[in-house]
């Protein structure tokens, strides 16, 4: 934030999975201050009440990871054709790995396909 401040600009960014968490649910993605800070009270106000398990696989619920897929066991079922307490190691580390960039990683992506054939 104080870099941001410095800068007189919105161009970094850094939250809690509590903070994403609550703006993948109850919040815009628009960046301003206001919601920052809305954000940050919100993330308190759950960090009270649930623990840092509960607060995980409520943020794997609702993370985007692939064409309409949000959360873990939808992406299961989307990838793997199975629940997610039925993976593998190497499919849950598939489905950690492309959170970072579902529309790139997302092995049924015409962008992924090109990438390999380039390979």
């Amino acid at each position: 934030m104080l870099a941001n401040l410095k800068s007189k600009s919105k161009s970094q960014g850094g939250s809690t999975i509590t903070q994403q968490l609550v703006r993948n649910y109850a919040l815009t993605q628009k960046k301003s201050y206001v919601r920052k800070i809305q954000e940050m009270y919100l993330a308190v106000q759950i960090e009270r009440k649930l623990s840092k398990d509960q607060i995980l696989e409520a943020y794997l619920n609702t993370i985007y990871l692939g064409p309409n897929i949000y959360g873990v066991q939808e992406a299961s079922r989307y990838y793997f054709d199975k629940d997610v307490e039925d993976v593998t190691i190497a499919e849950a580390a598939f489905i950690a790995a492309i959170t970072q960039n579902p529309g790139i990683y997302n092995p049924y992506s015409k962008k992924i396909k090109k990438i390999l054939i380039t390979i």
